[in-house]
């Protein structure tokens, strides 16, 4: 591996442990008889709602804000059972400011009946972020990560489980701050697989700063897994049952540990899903604009998933300030896929001139294994800090196939021989990043960061065809491949924030250099790319009251092919229809500028603008092989380029005390230029979609849920994609003092939000619809075990996210 950057990025971090530094706000609460308390303590700046700093007291009550710049402050106690503390305000300037000894007076209201009360939104929305609380969500339990993430706001699936936010693809899926190494088919499978009740949250980042790496061009999706940070034992047994047209059942234990020195978690579940895709396609070819002959094609699909996803991590505080880790995933399991394709071929006056029947049936075995070693160390009580963070991961997919095609005449005799062919696909992904971040807090609220990353992917894919018609098993060299595809990503960036009493800002600049080798064995084909991109970012943020904000951000970002679309591996779908990768399919750009205003923290409206060159779009065009006529590919590749703009707005409501609101629109228009299978493309659109969720507190620990979402025509390069709307409901009972909870829900009641849509090339034309199972209900069970009135873990001050290195491919 070369890092010419790695290097010099490094010595940049070097300079900052010479700046100055800033300080830290103690004190000690204590409740009304005089005894230390274990609560939840908030310092904001004098005037305003800007949170600096959040975080637990100790056993004995004592806290330590460290990492604070000089100012005007006050500090805010909301515990259960006491009455709201707030300071009064202090001017802070020097190394330890000491805070009075804090007494909470006591309400005289049941702490029971506080509790009742006590549960956080379904949807937050954040200066940065918009966050879904998965475990407080009725509609999604019993669901699958995919499923939660596809009724999230602004964030679709389409029929080939591409994931988009507000109509843009180039998504950066991470899971606990880790970008995943695996993307596209592979991608959609581990999501759909990995169960809803194994989910916290999940944060969905639309314009993120230079601190992130620079792919994703449409923004970033964060699955936060569950993590108690009681200490003591404790954790929670899950199960859950749900009926589509197919059974889906899963079950899982989450255990937690913690002390003063030791922390572990340790995780399982198992998953089996059985689910359809039934896709009827309609294809027209034509010449010369003269229609020719057509495909009506109906295409059956049954998949069975049976997973277990195993997880364990140790924390050890080696001292007050340092703090070293360990994690490990585990995910293997199989994937079983029965597909029967029938289909008619109409002449040129549309009249049945034959059939062709194509039965496939493939395993899949996979495993995907991960782990990471990782440290944090604080310099001082000023909040220097430096983590480090290691990682490897390996994924590997082995699948066999086989094809029977029977080609029949519109007598229903065969005219042509049945058609054999077997296939065997083994696939190896294994990668290597390590990485460092510095935190640097200095005087008058500025805060400097820096960080330089390193990965290594290496891609092994061997995929043979075989005919075996006649009898004999054949190699088949026009179908088979060898890829091996090798990436090196270095990294560095610098962020600076500065606030003030009434504007804050970020200024970012991150550099990545690209190193890839692509190696077609069987074609004797290789490709080098070596590249180097500068990501600049910049955000301003203005406080006008106490109920208004207005923010900017601008950001240039990079979404790279993954290696399912550079891999020129054919997966068949039957004679007519295969998808394949592109090889020199080049990495789409864009800059982003964000306008949002923000109302009491809990209306935001935003106004967005992106430009993209080269965007890779996913297209099904007849094949460039003239050998192949009537053969169809679905395919990647770049058009010239795509302007986008999106007026948005996330609101919350309480219409009662009973009865909150959240609802989400978009109302986005999307330009595409470019030229594919000599067709011009100049076409644009304007689409708007609503997602609303009501909850409902009732009586008896009852609650219950209700959303819709609906979305218009949307364009998406040469598709138009036609209106999709769902009605989903759900309610859930409390038992047993609240440590256990049952669900019900049904969602999209009315089996409207599968895809239908319609793509027109030169000379070629197709209109599909991708039914799924979207329509099912779901029935779920939750224990939770273990003290539940020991005292929290403090949590760590800062630190950045562990990341992961960017890789994908096919089964």
């Amino acid at each position: 591996m070369k890092y010419p950057l790695f290097f010099i990025l490094f010595l940049l971090l070097a300079p900052l442990q010479l700046l100055a530094k800033p300080g830290e706000v103690k004190g000690r609460v204590l409740d009304d008889a005089g005894s230390p308390i274990v609560v939840n303590i908030a310092l904001f700046k004098a005037g305003g709602n800007t949170l600096v700093k959040a975080d637990l007291t100790d056993e004995k009550g004592a806290f330590e804000l460290t990492n604070i710049p000089d100012g005007n402050y006050v500090l805010k106690i909301n515990a259960t059972g006491f009455e709201v503390y707030t300071s009064d305000s202090f001017s802070f300037s020097g190394a330890v400011y000491v805070l009075p000894e804090i007494k909470l007076k006591r309400k005289n209201n049941n702490l029971k009946d506080v509790a009742v009360r006590a549960q956080k939104p379904l949807i937050e929305v954040k200066a940065d972020k918009i966050v879904v609380n998965v475990e407080n969500s009725i509609v999604n339990a019993g669901s699958s990560v995919l499923d939660v993430i596809s009724r999230s706001p602004g964030v679709r699936v389409d029929q080939n489980d591409n994931i988009s936010i507000k109509g843009r693809q180039g998504v950066n899926v991470m899971i606990d701050g880790k970008r995943q190494v695996i993307a596209g088919s592979d991608l959609a499978n581990m999501l759909k697989s990995m169960p809803s009740s194994a989910v916290e949250q999940i944060e969905i980042i639309s314009n993120p700063s230079a601190k992130y790496d620079a792919e994703g061009s449409s923004g970033i999706i964060n699955i936060k897994t569950k993590r108690d940070k009681r200490m003591g034992l404790n954790g929670s047994a899950t199960s859950s049952y749900a009926q589509g047209v197919y059974p889906k059942a899963g079950a899982g234990i989450n255990l937690n540990f913690r002390d003063k020195k030791w922390s572990f978690t340790a995780n399982y579940n198992y998953n089996y899903r059985t689910g359809f895709n039934h896709l009827i396609l309609f294809r027209s070819f034509y010449g010369n604009g003269a229609f020719q002959n057509a495909y009506d094609q109906d295409n059956n699909t049954t998949f069975d998933v049976y997973t277990h996803t195993a997880g364990l991590s140790a924390d050890y505080s080696i001292s007050k300030k340092t703090t070293v880790g360990v994690m490990f995933n585990g995910s293997p399991g199989y994937f079983n896929i029965n597909r029967k394709s029938y289909s008619q071929v109409l002449d040129s006056i549309r009249a049945i001139q034959s059939y062709f029947i194509t039965d496939s049936k493939a395993n899949n075995n996979f495993g995907n294994y991960s782990g990471n070693a990782n440290l944090r160390h604080t310099f001082d009580s000023m909040g220097r800090m430096l983590t480090v963070d290691a990682d490897y991961g390996h994924y590997n997919t082995q699948r066999s196939e086989e094809f029977v095609t029977h080609y029949i005449d519109k007598n229903g005799a065969d005219y042509l021989p049945q058609y054999l062919l077997s296939s065997g696909l083994d696939k190896n992904t294994t990668i290597y990043a390590i990485k460092a971040d510095y935190a640097h807090p200095m005087k008058r609220e500025l805060k400097l960061e820096a960080g330089i990353k390193a990965s290594y992917v290496i891609q092994d894919v061997d995929a043979r065809f075989f005919d075996h018609s006649n009898g004999i098993y054949l190699f088949d060299s026009n179908k088979s491949n060898h890829f091996i595809y090798n990436e090196n990503i270095n990294a560095g960036y610098l962020n600076a924030n500065k606030d003030w009493e009434k504007w804050s800002t970020q200024l970012g600049l991150r550099v990545e250099q690209t190193i890839a080798h692509g190696d077609q064995k069987v074609y004797a084909q290789v490709f080098d790319r070596n590249y180097t991109q500068f990501f600049p970012s910049v955000a301003i943020q203005r406080h006008l009251d106490k109920n208004n904000d207005l923010g900017i951000s601008v950001s240039r970002r990079i979404n790279r092919p993954n290696y399912e679309q550079l891999n020129p591996f054919k997966n068949f779908l039957d004679p007519s229809t295969y998808a394949t990768g592109f090889p020199y399919i080049l990495p789409e750009l864009v800059y982003n500028i964000e306008l949002s205003h923000t109302y009491k923290q809990r209306l935001v409206t935003t106004l967005f603008y992106s430009y993209l060159t080269d965007p890779i779009t996913n297209v099904i065009q007849p094949s460039d092989d003239t050998t192949q006529k009537r053969v169809t590919v679905q395919t990647d590749r770049n058009l010239t380029s795509q302007v986008f703009y999106d007026l948005s707005g996330s609101y919350q409501f309480q219409f009662f005390k009973w009865w909150s609101n959240f609802t989400s629109f978009n109302f986005y228009y999307s330009e595409f230029k470019g030229n594919i299978a000599n067709t011009n493309l100049n076409s644009s659109r304007v689409t708007a979609d609503l997602n609303t969720t009501n909850s409902f507190m009732l009586p008896k620990d009852w609650s219950a849920e209700l959303s819709f979402f609906y979305q218009t025509k949307q364009l998406h390069g040469y598709m138009l994609i036609e209106p999709q709307w769902s009605l989903s409901a759900g309610i859930q009972k409390n038992l047993f003092d609240k440590r256990a909870t049952i669900k019900l829900n049904a969602t999209d009641i009315f089996w409207r939000s599968y895809p239908r849509a319609t793509s027109t090339y030169y000379n070629y034309n197709e209109k599909f619809i991708a039914q799924r199972e979207t329509r099912q209900v779901s029935l779920s069970f939750t224990y939770r075990f273990g003290k539940r009135t020991v005292a929290p873990i403090r949590k760590r001050s800062g630190g950045a996210e562990d990341e992961k290195k960017r890789a994908g491919g096919s089964s």
